[in-house]
């Protein structure tokens, strides 16, 4: 019955899979006000959602919101390692024998049912990750439903693009032989999704969906300090689910505290045949280097540079980096951190504007998007974690007393929260030919690097450098001659990263389109899987035959 009724939005996000062109399935989910936000999540104080079964333990989550400073005293049900893989063993044959619609169908109708609780949903990402109401209205919103979207339709092309029968005729010397064939998808076994504490729907989704598209039950293991919007999506799954007479078990939540994690425990059980893993790069690292039996599909962070050759417009130029800078307070995956301006500066429409000027120009920027709080609240957000308060603040002493120091990561006045964890771009100066260190690795939060560098070819050389050894998700250049342009792509291309070149409009720079934008590439250490290719559902299930030789030929 889903199926049928969200056949015609499977066709085209298939479509546009295959085209690469814009399109989205769902409406813009409009911001709740304040109160309204409030109140939603308020809503939850005190409840316990059960999201598995075979279990009576409860854990009380340590989610407390980035912008009231309050806990949301939500409980959840806790299952063990064994109790999560009781479950999804016994849910495991009736998921697998109900087939390729029935299951496409279900994830289709769960991602229409979240899409029409968006505002709740947003209300509860806000206020668990930091996000502003209108970033998880669209990022962890809309994008994050295309995202899911997305990977239920290059599943299900994967899935049906073999018959389910045929029948096969072939002459061995004077016979013909006549054989009836039948193909089967059957699923791995059962998988893990690990989601990371700032952008839990975004790398989640796409994992759950294709997980349970082609057959496999699922355990969702949230981040500890941000648990609720992921249980809120589980919990409409196996509404779905049981709605499809299916065991609501197919998919669980699992959760655990800070001080006694188990997606280590979960991970290493034979059982389990798939993690998808989104967060730190050591666990993520850990993951790839002991579960050799295990498919692994990763995405952790690596460090995205920005090289400033020449623009066409400086001021659009920089309040398009300030903007990038402070989006989500730094907290993005695809976040510039290092950016490289050459001795002889940034040529321009005008003429070449020194190295001091460019770096005049991005703080002041920074300034006047820091300066206007209503701005500075849709664009920052607050910080998910005080860790990264505490980290940014420590990285802006060291580099006070260094002399390194070019802005501090100063507060704006949230208007809605003046208690909110709010912080905006720290800037710092350095150049390697002196002996100035560089971060070893992704710096979390708002934080920029100006490198100081001989020239273009130089800062490439670097840049790419640090893409094989950090690894890199987006990487930036701001280049006003094709052929350089093209010749840089070339280098990123060829250390495995993905480059985006001239961003100077309205779209976030780190904006990345379902259907169209490949995210991660595979190729560097931020990430072994990427969003969304065919290597990244076909692996999830394989195809058995079973043949039978018709009677008299």
């Amino acid at each position: 019955m889903f199926f049928e009724t969200h056949r015609e939005l499977l066709q085209a996000a298939a479509e546009a899979n295959r085209t690469r062109a814009a399109w989205t399935g769902y409406a813009p989910i409009a911001p709740p006000d304040v109160a309204q936000a409030d109140a939603l999540v308020g809503s939850y104080d005190g409840a316990t959602l059960s999201l598995s079964s075979g279990t009576d333990a409860v854990i009380t989550a340590d989610e407390v919101s980035p912008f009231t400073g309050k806990a949301l005293n939500v409980g959840y049900s806790a299952p063990s390692v064994d109790e999560a893989l009781a479950g999804a063993n016994a849910a495991a044959t009736a998921l697998r024998d109900a087939g390729v619609d029935l299951r496409v169908g279900v994830c289709l109708e769960a991602l229409h049912r979240i899409h029409r609780r968006g505002q709740e949903f947003a209300a509860v990402t806000s206020h668990t990750t930091g996000q502003s109401l209108t970033m998880a209205c669209s990022g962890s919103g809309t994008n994050a439903l295309d995202r899911g979207l997305e990977a239920v339709a290059m599943a299900w092309s994967a899935m049906t693009r073999v018959p389910e029968k045929v029948t096969w005729q072939q002459r061995f010397g004077k016979s013909e032989v006549s054989l009836r064939k039948r193909f089967r998808v059957r699923p791995l076994g059962t998988a893990l999704v690990v989601a990371c504490a700032s952008f839990p729907a975004w790398n989640a989704y796409p994992a759950i969906l294709a997980n349970l598209a082609t057959g496999n039950p699922v355990l969702v293991k949230p981040h500890p300090r941000s648990v609720l919007a992921t249980a809120l999506a589980v919990g409409i799954l196996r509404e779905v689910l049981a709605e499809a007479q299916l065991p609501a078990d197919a998919v669980q939540l699992v959760v655990d505290t800070a001080d006694a994690p188990i997606a280590g425990q979960l991970a290493t059980r034979p059982e389990v045949r798939m993690v998808d893993f989104t967060g730190s790069p050591a666990f993520g690292s850990w993951l790839e280097r002991n579960i050799p039996n295990t498919l692994v599909f990763t995405e952790t962070a690596g460090v995205n540079t920005v090289v400033l050759d020449s623009v066409a417009d400086l001021s659009s130029a920089m309040r398009t980096l300030a903007g990038g800078l402070a989006l989500f307070s730094g907290q993005m995956c695809t976040t510039p951190q290092n950016i490289y301006i050459p001795d002889a500066g940034v040529r321009t429409d005008e003429g070449v504007v020194s190295r001091d000027e460019v770096i005049a120009a991005l703080v002041s920027a920074i300034d006047d998007l820091a300066g206007a709080p209503r701005r500075a609240g849709a664009v920052c957000g607050a910080l998910q974690s005080a860790a990264t308060l505490h980290s940014i603040t420590a990285l802006a002493d060291a580099a006070e007393a260094d002399g390194t120091l070019l802005r501090r990561p100063e507060p704006y006045g949230h208007p809605d929260y003046p208690q909110a964890r709010a912080v905006t771009p720290l800037v710092i100066r350095v150049d390697p030919r002196q002996g100035a260190a560089l971060p070893d690795g992704e710096q979390f939060g708002p934080v920029a690097y100006l490198i100081d560098c001989a020239d273009t070819a130089s800062a490439v050389e670097h840049a790419t450098a640090s893409v094989r050894h950090h690894g890199a998700i987006s990487s930036y250049l701001y280049c006003t001659d094709d052929a350089v342009a093209d010749a840089v792509a070339d280098a990123y291309a060829d250390a495995g990263a993905s480059l985006s070149v001239n961003l100077v409009s309205s779209m976030p720079m780190q904006f990345a389109a379902a259907y169209s934008d490949y995210h991660v590439t595979g190729l560097n250490p931020a990430g072994n899987a990427t969003l969304t290719d065919e290597s990244f559902v076909a692996g999830r299930f394989r195809i058995v035959q079973d043949r039978r030789q018709i009677e008299g030929r």
